[in-house]
């Protein structure tokens, strides 16, 4: 695990921006994030206030967003405790783009197989 930053996101890119839009509310930020290296910032942030004032909601809101337990776990017990907000956020974000691709792909199937009928 190390704590370098991930590959810069362009926030252009619509399946970013569906990802931004879903951290944004899954974690109750102010909306309207643009750029991935702020929202990184900024969940790195939340991530660290949720882990101090409130453990469970943390945990609940990544259950809520499918956030793999055996990866949080893992982060949990062999990151160090400075460590862990950045590599949950990476996590989170990974995520989150994972499931926008996702999606895309399923609505890009749905519309091609529209236009066959």
């Amino acid at each position: 695990m190390s704590s370098e930053p991930n590959q810069p996101i362009d926030a252009n890119d619509p399946i970013v921006q569906s990802a931004i839009e879903r951290i944004e509310t899954a974690f109750e930020m102010d909306p309207g994030l643009r750029r991935g290296d702020e929202l990184r910032s900024l969940l790195i942030n939340r991530i660290t206030e949720l882990l101090t004032r409130n453990p469970e909601k943390l945990m609940a809101i990544l259950y809520r967003i499918d956030v793999k337990e055996n990866a949080v776990n893992e982060i949990m017990s062999k990151a160090f405790p400075t460590e862990v907000p950045i590599h949950l956020a990476d996590l989170v974000i990974e995520r989150q783009l994972a499931k926008a691709r996702t999606r895309a792909e399923h609505r890009s199937s749905r519309d091609v197989a529209g236009e066959r009928e």
